[in-house]
């Protein structure tokens, strides 16, 4: 994990110092002098050789937690990190669980019913789900439920006071709180956002399953279990459904990764205050210590993410065992 880190890192801060650009010029504006171009290219070490610079920053990251300054915003980008990440984690969550809980049973089912009208339109749902882009079907969400129907909010994350902060995540601090009315003020906000990072997902989930699920069924240990007089619903949803949801969690890992480059797309079209929208106008901008700490911190979720799948894959497949050195 920390040499996967480390080598993003790397990679990164040296593609942003190459690039035939000058951040400085360009926030400064037109009118800027060259020695005022220099002079904040001094404050801001720009000016020293790139491995000096890469060493300081990593310097700055484990001794100091410091992510460098920000051109857009004039602070730390480790504060802006801390501030936006949250709502970011919260939404790709709720969509991930939207994902979960239709994806399985339509997986699931879909494959029970095969080649019925069930089946035929997963199979659409799900070449639709991964081909629609998110800027689109995001613009026309708005369109239908927020403009037209005026059922849920176009933009932003609350719309009232925000609750106490504990977690930075609206919906479990307002819950844990006892805020009712923030809960459902940010429930009301993350739906529609949420629901629009999910597709993707939902339709991989549902693809997977579906292929998974109907490989069991050709295995011997279903025949036994029918002989045995164990219901269809038991051997569906509890011996079938654990088997094939080991790749599936595969697929969770990987999708997380995927959301987290979509959040920058549904973030910016709907206005959420996340790191990923951050992360979009640093790149516009040319803010390379904001691209570099977004992609970072991006990068050390996704380890921390695919290293949590390794360690659930021997609860759910006992062939695979954890074998710890002494």
């Amino acid at each position: 994990m920390v040499l996967v880190v480390l080598g993003v890192s790397l990679l990164v801060f040296v593609l942003t110092r190459v690039v035939p650009s000058d951040p400085v010029a360009y926030l400064l504006g037109p009118r800027a002098t060259k020695a005022s171009i220099e002079q904040v290219k001094k404050e801001l070490k720009l000016d020293l050789p790139i491995p000096i610079q890469y060493i300081q920053y990593i310097k700055g990251i484990f001794f100091e937690r410091k992510l460098g300054i920000s051109l857009i915003e004039r602070r730390d980008v480790f504060d802006i990190v801390k501030e936006r990440l949250p709502a970011t984690i919260e939404l790709i969550i709720f969509a991930m669980l939207i994902a979960l809980v239709l994806g399985i049973p339509l997986g699931v089912i879909s494959a029970i019913y095969k080649n019925t009208f069930i089946d035929q339109f997963s199979r659409v749902f799900t070449v639709a789900g991964v081909s629609i882009p998110q800027f689109w079907s995001g613009i026309m969400l708005q369109l239908l439920l927020g403009y037209g129907l005026s059922l849920l909010p176009l933009v932003g994350r609350i719309e009232g006071i925000p609750p106490h902060h504990i977690t930075g995540l609206y919906l479990f601090d307002s819950l844990i709180t006892l805020n009712f009315s923030a809960f459902f003020d940010s429930l009301y906000h993350i739906i529609l956002p949420a629901l629009v990072l999910s597709f993707s997902p939902l339709a991989n989930f549902t693809r997977m399953l579906r292929v998974n699920m109907l490989d069991e069924l050709t295995k011997n240990y279903i025949v036994v279990f029918r002989c045995s007089g164990i219901s269809e619903n038991t051997i569906v949803w509890k011996y079938m459904l654990k088997n094939a949801f080991s790749s599936t969690l595969t697929m969770i890992g990987l999708t997380t990764g995927f959301m987290l480059g979509g959040a920058f797309v549904v973030e910016k079209v709907f206005a959420w205050p996340g790191l990923a929208r951050f992360g979009t106008d640093a790149i516009f901008n040319n803010d390379y210590n904001g691209m570099i700490g977004v992609i970072i911190t991006i990068s050390l979720v996704f380890v921390i993410i695919n290293f949590v799948i390794d360690i659930l894959y021997t609860y759910l497949d006992p062939r695979i065992k954890l074998r710890l050195k002494k």
